[in-house]
């Protein structure tokens, strides 16, 4: 989804993901829930994705966005040429 937005011109702060895992094994999800709120390493990373996005949010506010339009990039951005073609 992150991509799909980011070509939308959504921005996202660096490292924008937090993830856990107790292996394969572990496919219990009353564990995996206990296991994620006593987390202290994930609570810390939540805590740094916020600073992260506040970050990012002033950078972005402090940025006047450009007036001119960009040419979009990408074969699918531009007609064919089919006279070529032939």
């Amino acid at each position: 989804m992150m991509t799909f937005f980011g070509e939308l011109g959504c921005q996202f702060p660096p490292f924008p993901f937090i993830a856990h895992s107790r292996g394969w094994s572990a496919e219990d999800m009353e564990n995996n829930t206990r296991f994620v709120r006593r987390s202290r390493d994930l609570h810390e990373g939540a805590a740094a994705l916020v600073d992260r996005c506040i970050e990012t949010s002033r950078a972005l506010l402090g940025v006047t966005p450009p007036t001119e339009r960009r040419a979009r990039g990408g074969r699918k951005a531009h007609e064919l040429d089919v006279r070529a073609q032939i």
